[in-house]
């Protein structure tokens, strides 16, 4: 979990309102984004639209560490945002997410930015 201010950060629920496994969008700053608890535990705040089309990942299904698109079956790592498999190239915006006293909070300010050395192609193509 990245550290952040406070003060840029918006309070979303509670982490114990979010189940592992199942995403739930919420709207920061009028930014759709997917709160995401993962098979490890760890909390996720990722853009909640799929970069290769209109459809929203919080609909999708968690596995380990990463989300899959249920339209089409790109996946994604809920960490960095990087697409991991076709249709899929682009990665989609990783956003801050601190738990304060458990609460939920994050901040779409300033999102994580994927450098393009950073974007290998995908790594699963079946």
């Amino acid at each position: 979990m990245r550290e952040m201010e406070c003060d840029m950060a918006v309070r979303v629920c509670a982490e114990s309102e979010l189940e592992t496994g199942q995403p739930v969008r919420v709207i920061v700053d009028g930014k759709a984004v997917a709160l995401v608890k993962d098979d490890n535990g760890a909390c996720h705040a990722i853009g909640d639209t799929c970069s290769h089309a209109e459809i929203s990942l919080s609909e999708g299904f968690v596995e380990g560490t990463q989300i899959e698109c249920w339209a089409h079956g790109a996946h994604f790592d809920l960490a960095t945002g990087r697409a991991l498999t076709l249709p899929a190239t682009d990665p989609i915006p990783v956003y801050d997410l601190n738990i304060i006293d458990g609460d939920i909070y994050v901040g779409v300010t300033n999102h994580a930015t994927n450098h393009p050395a950073d974007q290998p192609q995908p790594a699963n193509l079946s």
